[in-house]
């Protein structure tokens, strides 16, 4: 078994794609209701409209960490798009940033060292 990709539900089609384009800087593969991200590696993260009641509620429970190779880079680039990052702070093996999507998901950028 291997991991191949994360599904994230969302009523904001439209925001969340434009935010995760920002985000990952790739643009999606789209169609009714879902968009794709590939990020190269054969794995890809996804956005889907609900397709029962209950699949966007989250309440803080999920976190999707990226891998950077320079969080100061990448949070300089995300805050000139407009998007809020946090300061960096310190986790054994490195550091993250973290900021939220549309949805109020929250996403750490982890460089590690």
């Amino acid at each position: 078994m291997r991991y191949d990709g994360t599904m994230l539900m969302t009523e904001q089609l439209d925001a969340c794609r434009d935010f995760y384009r920002d985000l990952l800087g790739v643009d999606a593969e789209a169609g009714a209701g879902w968009a794709n991200f590939p990020l190269g590696d054969g794995t890809f993260v996804a956005l889907h409209t609900p397709w029962r009641p209950g699949m966007t509620t989250t309440g803080g429970s999920q976190v999707l960490l990226l891998r950077v190779d320079s969080l100061a880079q990448e949070s300089a680039r995300l805050t000139a798009l407009g998007i809020a990052c946090s300061e960096p702070h310190e986790i054994p093996g490195g550091a993250v940033v973290t900021l939220s999507d549309p949805d109020s998901r929250t996403i750490q950028l982890i460089e590690r060292t």
